[in-house]
């Protein structure tokens, strides 16, 4: 029966490989099956800064109102 290990592993280039840990080989040559590591995104909270952002009074008025030019619908000033 053969043993299986699994490791962590960092590619240091095309060809060389450095694990982690050390390993028990008794053969020069192994089987190496390459499975790419998963990283996990931590879970975003709704509501984080909730209270902390604020919006002017004036927020929602048309801009020309407030003295500034705007040029037509979909320029760019």
């Amino acid at each position: 029966m053969e043993n299986v290990y699994m490791c962590d592993a960092l590619f240091l280039d095309g060809k060389t490989i450095q694990l982690f840990e050390e390993y028990p080989f008794s053969d020069k040559e192994i089987q190496l099956i390459i499975l790419p590591k998963k990283i996990s995104k931590p879970e975003r909270k709704a509501g984080l800064l909730k209270g902390k952002i604020r919006m002017t009074e004036g927020f929602d008025e048309p801009l020309e109102d407030m003295g500034i030019k705007t040029g037509k619908k979909g320029d760019w000033l």
